[in-house]
């Protein structure tokens, strides 16, 4: 697997750094002079202040779970989904049964003023599809997917796993419920999940299982690790599905703020936020710390 060039907690562009100085990373109403207050205005100094913050919510849908998340990457994404941990930890997903149906927009390969098409993009990278639906949607297996992935660096891109194959009717019907706006899990059953991801930055997650979607939150731990330590995600392994389940039984939402974090010699405290409604406003409520040594994460329970 290419590995990521850049790390999303660090791609930050001006306009999005000055937005993040001046109002996700602005300290809490603490009382002047309180030991709080004064340990908000070190950490204000710290590389990690630069940081983006990381956020997921998730809630039960009338096809299984929705999630979504940032910052994460499409190649990320979609090595977090297709990890073999995926299936170990019981989410039902196992990419040697799965195709896919793909859809992608992007900026970079264009023919004069318009926009190459992804058949098009498919053919000169000499990426085999194992169905052409049109000039935009191509029907891949899990090899041509993530070399897909890799290579093109998607302004869009929408995938969705299906076990079995997918037929020109089949496509039809998914696309039908795309745009009316629902999940394309409702118009094909045999649809296990899809994956939104928009500006290679943020991810929409629609899955039949919640272990799917616990399973994507606790693989972006890893790259919020490599991000506060300068370290490659390699080096890091991420926490148990049942611990981030239990971050997201207090409201459905997590929001961790890399000012939060603290970075020790044998261990990283992530401190996280999981109101639904006060994410930049009040102090982070949970923890998780990973012990280095071991590679291990704890909570607080």
């Amino acid at each position: 697997m290419k590995p990521t060039i850049s790390n999303p907690f660090k791609d930050v562009s001006a306009g999005a750094h000055d937005k993040a100085a001046a109002g996700q990373q602005k300290s809490p109403d603490f009382p002047r002079g309180s030991d709080y207050a004064r340990a908000w205005a070190r950490a204000k100094k710290s590389p990690t202040a630069a940081l983006v913050p990381m956020q997921a919510d998730l809630r039960e849908t009338d096809f299984g779970w929705s999630l979504e998340l940032s910052p994460m990457t499409a190649v990320d994404a979609l090595d977090a989904l297709l990890a073999r941990s995926a299936s170990e930890a019981g989410s039902g997903l196992s990419a040697s049964k799965l195709t896919f149906l793909v859809g992608m927009e992007q900026s970079a390969w264009r023919d004069g003023e318009a926009e190459t098409p992804l058949s098009e993009i498919a053919r000169r990278l000499a990426i085999e599809p194992i169905g052409v639906i049109d000039a935009t949607q191509l029907v891949m297996d899990e090899v041509s997917v993530r070399e897909l992935v890799c290579l093109c660096q998607p302004t869009r891109l929408l995938i969705v796993a299906v076990e079995g194959e997918v037929d020109a009717s089949d496509a039809r019907a998914m696309n039908s419920a795309v745009e009316a706006s629902r999940s394309p899990l409702l118009a094909e059953l045999r649809a296990v999940a899809a994956l939104e991801v928009l500006g290679d930055r943020s991810i929409v997650l629609h899955c039949r299982s919640r272990n799917t979607a616990l399973t994507l939150m606790a693989e972006n731990f890893r790259h919020f690790l490599a991000a506060v330590t300068s370290r490659p995600a390699g080096r890091f392994h991420a926490p148990q599905p049942w611990q981030i389940e239990r971050l997201m039984g207090c409201s459905g939402a997590i929001t961790i703020r890399p000012i939060e974090t603290q970075v020790f010699s044998t261990s990283i405290d992530v401190g996280i936020n999981t109101s639904a409604k006060e994410r930049f406003s009040r102090p982070a409520d949970r923890a998780l710390i990973y012990d280095l040594p071991s590679g291990t994460w704890h909570d607080e329970a």
